[in-house]
């Protein structure tokens, strides 16, 4: 197994990891170790995931000026889906929680978080989109919600990828003909969207739970669930999948730093999830070149 060399220590706090070990502060609710996954060659760096003592269930990643920003949602029943939300801004280099905001009453589930328009970020829930203002981008500072727009129609927000043209918003299904839809950031404006203010759609494999474009422009997705994760390359216009790799269980959002690296997380372990056969909790940076 492959980790980058971390040259940090923090003494006298409980909780923090050095060296090898995953990043930030380890959950204190099980003393289980964590799991092998497949192409865990392509591992550069891991983080523990915040809030996962209080029940906090990762759900959306974008790498944004040297910033990681996680969004997530507070359960630990398997059969609440939905609680309040939070978002958490980590230093990358260190694993510690920069900043944090509680998002409005209407989120629920927050799966998805994508660069927005200027220096601020958009969380996607499944029927909300939620922009929020950062302040001193390079150092994380989330201020507030400073506009909210609720989603119609075929419109849903699972999960969200930022481009220069607008936002993406994709579908979780487990039947149909889910698709990845752009919304042009003047859109955003609007108090309500639908199907009809979107300029254009990508099919969809189901179970997608994260998309992200490359610095080529192709568009990556992960599919995951209690059993399989994956990522996966589609053509833009028809869907059809290019590229296929494993993944570990539970895999969510993912969004590309600048250079090409990738990084994704995974809600395997959190405390809604603590019974899955798998356990790792964790924000992963993933070298994409080493992938098999």
């Amino acid at each position: 197994m492959r980790f980058a060399a971390l040259a940090f220590a923090v003494l006298g706090t409980a909780g923090i990891v050095v060296a090898d070990a995953p990043l930030g502060k380890k959950p204190a609710y099980t003393d289980r170790e964590l799991s092998p996954f497949p192409n865990a060659q392509a591992i550069t760096k891991r983080i523990w995931v915040p809030g996962l003592d209080d029940g906090y269930v990762p759900q959306g990643v974008t790498f944004q000026a040297g910033v990681l920003f996680i969004s997530s949602y507070r359960s630990t029943d398997p059969k609440q889906d939905r609680g309040p939300c939070r978002v958490f801004a980590v230093d990358p280099e260190t694993g510690i929680v920069l900043s944090q905001i509680d998002l409005p009453s209407q989120c629920g589930h927050a799966g998805g978080i994508a660069r927005g328009p200027g220096r601020n970020i958009v969380v996607a829930d499944s029927r909300h989109v939620f922009e929020i203002e950062v302040s001193g981008l390079e150092r994380g500072k989330l201020l507030r919600v400073v506009r909210a727009a609720a989603l119609t129609g075929k419109l849903k927000g699972s999960f969200a990828a930022g481009a220069a043209d607008g936002l993406w918003l994709g579908a979780y299904e487990r039947s149909g003909e889910p698709k990845l839809y752009l919304i042009p950031w003047a859109k955003l404006r609007q108090p309500k969207l639908s199907e009809i203010d979107t300029v254009e759609a990508v099919p969809l494999p189901l179970l997608a739970q994260g998309a992200a474009f490359d610095g080529k422009g192709d568009l990556w997705i992960t599919r995951s669930g209690s059993r399989f994760g994956e990522l996966v390359k589609l053509d833009r216009k028809t869907g059809a999948v290019l590229v296929r790799h494993a993944m570990p269980i539970g895999i969510e959002d993912i969004s590309f730093e600048p250079g090409g690296a990738l990084w994704s997380l995974s809600e395997a372990g959190s405390r809604r999830w603590n019974a899955w056969s798998a356990f790792y909790p964790l924000a992963l940076r993933i070298d994409v070149s080493l992938l098999r």
